[in-house]
């Protein structure tokens, strides 16, 4: 019976430092991912793409738009329009709508890819569908204009595309 209790004691001071150590290491990555973002506001792009690339590798939507956008723009980085768009599309499929809105504007222009205005619609209107705002407005008058320059054929497709790609949480999208 004394060895089962040292055991069950045992047990719970190995789930407790487990726990703190599991805590310390999620505030840490916190702080990290702070300091990214310090860095890329005050300028050095550098440190900021040094900063972001681990978390972006281990699926954190915001560190992925991130990189996305310093690809785009050559921040810190050479400018990479493939490796936006790759990064975009990481963020994207996590339902990170600021890189839907982004994936829109870079199949628009034929950016990273082949121009391909079907896809330009249906990632421009499923981030319309989930920005607020001045973001929001600028999907849709996206969406409005790429639709300006397809046919209804096109834009039929892209709509169920959009929708296929919202019902499936944006595993099913391309």
């Amino acid at each position: 019976m004394l060895a089962r209790l040292k055991v069950d004691l045992m047990m719970r001071h190995f789930r407790l430092a487990a726990f703190l150590v599991m805590a310390w290491a999620t505030i840490v990555s916190a702080a990290s991912l702070e300091e990214a973002e310090f860095a890329y506001d005050r300028g050095d792009y550098t440190q900021a793409a040094r900063l972001y690339r681990p978390f972006a590798e281990q699926g954190v939507a915001s560190a992925q738009f991130s990189l996305g956008v310093m690809y785009a723009k050559g921040q810190g980085v050479p400018q990479d329009y493939q490796a936006a768009l790759r990064w975009f599309h990481k963020a994207a499929e996590q339902g990170d709508a600021l890189a839907q809105n982004n994936l829109g504007l870079m199949y628009e222009r034929g950016r990273g890819a082949r121009q391909d205005l079907v896809l330009a619609h249906m990632w421009s209107s499923i981030a319309a569908a989930a920005l607020n705002g001045d973001d929001g407005k600028a999907a849709l008058k996206r969406r409005d204009y790429v639709a300006s320059h397809m046919t209804a054929a096109q834009i039929e497709k892209a709509q169920e595309m959009a929708r296929r790609c919202q019902e499936t949480k944006f595993k099913e999208c391309e």
